[in-house]
């Protein structure tokens, strides 16, 4: 048995908006096609043989969009028991993708499925003015360099996945 433990360095990324935890939710469950996707998705992953499966199954799920909606733990419920606290504030955290852009990094590293699909935190403010949308930036933690040097092409593909969750996260908090 060996152990390797390799040490590197994530970027976290905040967006705060003004809008309400309620509008902010309501846009990203539109933009992940939440009402089509979550067990959907996985059934049709299980069910993939060919290429063009996959292809047909994600865009139908997705309605084109970038990314589909996988799963969502609110974590203010428990913690609002837990805590007999019944202002914990929203925290909201999902889990979404595209299995079509995780092939893009997939097929460089299989170990990049340690952070596919990726999550964001939508969290409201404590004083209700507003929420926060917070993620690490995929590429810091997928395209991790081993002996220096990050794979390039792992690297590019990470740094796509990294705009297109940003232009998502500014679409649905956009005032």
């Amino acid at each position: 048995m060996t152990k390797t433990v390799e040490e590197f360095t994530a970027r976290r990324v905040t967006y705060e908006t003004s809008l309400p935890i309620s509008t902010v939710i309501a846009r990203l469950d539109e933009e992940l096609s939440k009402a089509t996707a979550g067990p959907a998705l996985f059934k049709m992953l299980s069910q993939i043989r060919t290429k063009q499966d996959l292809v047909d199954g994600v865009h139908e799920i997705n309605g084109g969009r970038d990314f589909a909606f996988f799963s969502v733990i609110s974590h203010h419920n428990w913690l609002r028991g837990y805590t007999g606290n019944p202002d914990v504030p929203g925290i909201h955290l999902y889990q979404f993708g595209n299995p079509l852009i995780a092939q893009t990094m997939l097929q460089y590293d299989l170990r990049a499925g340690l952070h596919v699909p990726p999550r964001l935190l939508v969290l409201e403010k404590a004083d209700h003015s507003g929420t926060q949308v917070v993620w690490i930036s995929p590429s810091t933690l997928i395209a991790v360099p081993e002996n220096g040097v990050a794979h390039a092409q792992l690297k590019e593909a990470a740094e796509v996945l990294d705009a297109k969750v940003e232009q998502m996260v500014a679409k649905v908090t956009a005032v």
